[in-house]
């Protein structure tokens, strides 16, 4: 049974009231949305700071360099997994336990408060919850340790016989280095289903409350070569430290230029995300902005929710638009330099014309 939350903020004022103290986060959100445009247009990516990487036996301070070979390191395993050649283990569990939910109700605006069974990575106690029919359910909390780890005494042997040492847990892998999910032979303990691990044959077949899965993720040492590229010294691999001071150590399957392929692309994939994550900023601090606004027109019958939908859709077309603008003013700001001191000479150009001819 759902709880209804009663008193002055599920009012039309209060209501409103709660939109003003948004606004202060939308204050805060928009200036802060542009700013991290402006750091995601002007960091250093690795496809940057690694291009024109020597080969191992060309090494030298202050350019970045690579090795090609073969990887081996020690085995790994974890709590769920046997020892195998992998780089690295990692393991979160998720408890099917009880969580509190909250909606406003359409016709009486008041908030209602209900409890339902999901997977849930850290249970909250139902005791605290608002919903009185909610408090008394039963509190399941996680028995799994959120866990990772990478392999040891890992060795890169090249080509032409050289052994390499390198730190994995300093590397950053590419996408073309994929994580996988064990199977059942590599478990040394549970039952896998699908993509998940359980406790039990019972959860394993059916989500019953108080139920826990793990995630396990592995990472396979690939049977093909691999190029790392950082610097290199002597007879390991490091982390290359750029002009800007930034350290960077990647790898991924096949030869230096396969490999700077994939971490141009991952740098590509990786600079677009955080572009669409700047955005959704943006559009979020107008609507926080516009709280008192759209809070209003959730009272307006009919008509209210439609406007608050059409208001919203502007919002985020002028956040679209205000966001691709800073992004080229960032990106090519020496022709908006350029245009900048054009239009300043031709001023002074047009003075002294003026003043010639008075």
């Amino acid at each position: 049974m759902a709880f209804e939350e009663s008193g002055e903020s599920s009012s039309i004022f209060g209501s409103i009231g709660d939109s003003f103290k948004g606004m202060l986060a939308g204050v805060v959100l928009f200036p802060l949305s542009l700013y991290l445009i402006f750091q995601v247009e002007t960091c250093e990516q690795a496809s940057a700071a690694l291009k024109g990487a020597l080969p191992a036996s060309q090494a030298k301070a202050g350019v970045a360099s690579y090795v090609t070979g073969k990887l081996s390191a020690d085995t790994l395993g974890g709590e769920f997994v046997k020892p195998g050649k992998y780089i690295s283990y990692s393991q979160s569990s998720e408890v099917y336990a009880w969580e509190e939910t909250s909606k406003e109700d359409s016709k009486t605006k008041k908030t209602v408060y209900d409890c339902e069974l999901d997977w849930i990575s850290s249970p909250k106690n139902p005791k605290n919850f608002k919903d009185p029919a909610c408090k008394s359910k039963p509190f399941y909390k996680a028995t799994i340790d959120d866990k990772s780890s990478v392999a040891s005494d890992a060795k890169v042997k090249s080509e032409d016989g050289k052994t390499f040492s390198v730190n994995l847990s300093k590397v950053d892998l590419t996408s073309a280095v994929p994580s996988v999910s064990p199977g059942s032979g590599e478990l040394a303990k549970g039952i896998a289903e699908g993509d998940y691990i359980y406790l039990s044959q019972k959860c394993a077949s059916d989500q019953t409350e108080g139920c826990e899965r793990i995630s396990v993720s592995l990472v396979p040492v690939p049977e093909e070569s691999m190029t790392f590229v950082g610097s290199v010294s002597g007879s390991s691999i490091s982390e290359f430290t750029s002009a800007e001071g930034n350290k960077f150590l990647n790898a991924s399957v096949g030869d230096y230029q396969t490999t700077m392929k994939d971490i141009q692309s991952d740098d590509n994939t990786t600079k677009w995300l955080m572009r669409l994550g700047c955005f959704i900023a943006m559009w979020v601090s107008f609507n926080l902005l516009a709280g008192p606004l759209l809070s209003l027109l959730s009272f307006v019958p009919l008509v209210g929710e439609l406007g608050k939908t059409a208001l919203s859709l502007v919002f985020g077309v002028v956040a679209f638009v205000i966001t691709a603008v800073t992004i080229l003013l960032v990106k090519f700001w020496y022709i908006w330099l350029i245009l900048g001191l054009a239009a300043i000479g031709y001023a002074i150009y047009k003075k002294k014309a003026a003043t010639a001819t008075a």
